[in-house]
């Protein structure tokens, strides 16, 4: 066997294992980039949820007593 030969075996060995462990690579990048995504909502949900249930809970809180109605500066 030629050094040429060996080179090329070589080559031809290193592109064949190069190209499966590229493609899991970008496969596991976009799988990382779906869960970070799908947290992200979820989160932004919560959030949401829970600025919507403070806004209730001020939007309920009783008046004290004798001082009449509260008036709205920020209308």
């Amino acid at each position: 066997m030629k050094t040429s030969d060996t080179k090329n075996m070589i080559q031809s060995v290193s592109t064949n294992t190069y190209l499966p462990v590229l493609a899991t690579e970008s496969k596991n990048r976009a799988v990382m980039s779906e869960i970070s995504t799908a947290v992200m909502k979820q989160t932004l949900n919560q959030q949401e949820a829970f600025g919507q249930a403070l806004v209730e809970m001020i939007k309920q809180t009783p008046m004290p007593d004798g001082t009449g109605k509260i008036i709205n500066i920020g209308a």
